[in-house]
This record gives C-alpha cells, sequence and structure tokens, in this order.
C-alpha cells in the first residue's frame, strides 16, 4: 500500500477546552485510486488531509508512506519528502505575485528534486501546455482568471512528479467549466498511477473518484 493512516485523531486545545478535530480514523489508498473525502463541514476532512500529507502530525495513529512511519521523521525529512513525492491543490491558489506563471510552477525545484535551468524550464513548458497555458508562460497570477490561476497551482503541483497527488476543495473557488477541468485532469494523473487524495463537498466531483470515505461530522469540545 502506498499510503495508509493508521487509527489517526487530532486535538487542539483552546480556551481551556479540547476539540476534536479528527475522531479515530483509518484509511488506505495505492498508486491509482482517487480517494474523496466526503463529509459536512467540521468532519474532518481538511484535517484527514494535513495528517496523511505530513503537513500536521497527530495526536494518536500513524501514518505511512511506503509502509515507512512518518511519526519517525524529522521536520526537515518530512518537508523533504513532501516536495520529492507529494503534490498539493488547495481550493485557493496561493502564488507568488511577483513570479511569472512560469517561475511559480518551477518554485519547488529550489527546494530539490528537478535540477538544471534546461530541464526545469523543459518540464515547465511540457506542464503549462498539458495544463492549456503554454501561452501563459510570462504572464502574471493578477493576469489570470481563477481558472488559469487553479491549473497553473495543478502545474506546480507536478513538477517533481510527486507519488501521491493532495487536493483540499479544488473546485470550491471555480464554476462549472473549471472544475471539470480540473477534475479530469486529476482523475487522468490517477489513470496515469497516481495516488489522488480529494476532499470535497461538491457532488459533481464525487463522480470522478474510484473510491469515497465519508466522514461523520463528530468534533466536539469537552473542558480540559
Amino acid at each position: 500500500m502506498l499510503l495508509q493512516g493508521d487509527n489517526l485523531r487530532r486535538e487542539f486545545t483552546f480556551a481551556g477546552k479540547s476539540i476534536t478535530a479528527l475522531a479515530p480514523t483509518s484509511v488506505a489508498v495505492d498508486a491509482g485510486e482517487l480517494l474523496a473525502l466526503t463529509g459536512p463541514s467540521g468532519s474532518g476532512k481538511s484535517t484527514l488531509l494535513n495528517l496523511l500529507s505530513g503537513l500536521d502530525r497527530p495526536t494518536g495513529g500513524e501514518v505511512r508512506f511506503e509502509d515507512q512511519p512518518l511519526s519517525g521523521f524529522s521536520d526537515a525529512r518530512a518537508a523533504a519528502l513532501r516536495n520529492a513525492a507529494f503534490g498539493f491543490i488547495f481550493q485557493t491558489p496561493h502564488l507568488l505575485p511577483y513570479k511569472t506563471v512560469a517561475e511559480n510552477v518551477a518554485l519547488p525545484c529550489s527546494y530539490g528534486g528537478l535540477h538544471g535551468n534546461a530541464a526545469i524550464s523543459e518540464r515547465v513548458s511540457g506542464l503549462l501546455e498539458y495544463v492549456g497555458l503554454a501561452s501563459h508562460a510570462t504572464h502574471f497570477p493578477h493576469m489570470l482568471s481563477s481558472g488559469e490561476l487553479q491549473r497553473v497551482v495543478f502545474a506546480r503541483a507536478l513538477i517533481n512528479r510527486p507519488r501521491v497527488l493532495f487536493a483540499d476543495e479544488p473546485t470550491g473557488s471555480l464554476d462549472a467549466d473549471n472544475a471539470h477541468r480540473v477534475l479530469s485532469l486529476l482523475r487522468q494523473e490517477s489513470v496515469a498511477g497516481k495516488c489522488v487524495i480529494m476532499a470535497t463537498h461538491d457532488a459533481e466531483a464525487m463522480r470522478f473518484a474510484t473510491r469515497r470515505l465519508n466522514l461523520d461530522k463528530f468534533a466536539y469540545a469537552k473542558t480540559v
């Protein structure tokens, strides 16, 4: 199994209360799957994504990537794993406004992975063509529509040829046409052998999944 979480739970303490963001949950996802995490707001979809990707650490349970427990990773090693093996697509595109589209796509290469200006330039060009933005390489983020911005983020997520793609409400800010385009790209990546994990409340997005995991709204607070 490529990625799995065993009995994961996440709790926070705020103002003297313990907040359960994710009740014990287990999940296993392999290459070629597109898993949709569904459920109402507050059910823990984003929390589970953050735990599986190593962006956050669980209060209990274990995350394993290729059978390696992430609990044993230092922060630096976890960050290196995310850059090399994971790609991220969020609901709100986070791009550097003073860098061009091409420069934003290439940004993860600054932290490891693909190297060499010629190789990076070739990879960026290929990805922008793949997402339909080949003519936008020298544009800046403020010149793009919301759908185009999300496709830039998609291209950036693929730059280091990740094994796993994490998508958190990737269509939440898009119109129907752009949402369908992004979802089609996600499905295409899973067909090509990537593991794709998508948190969504969008019924249309769920249709693109090969499997679903529905989370109940179990968040609660208790005095500690």
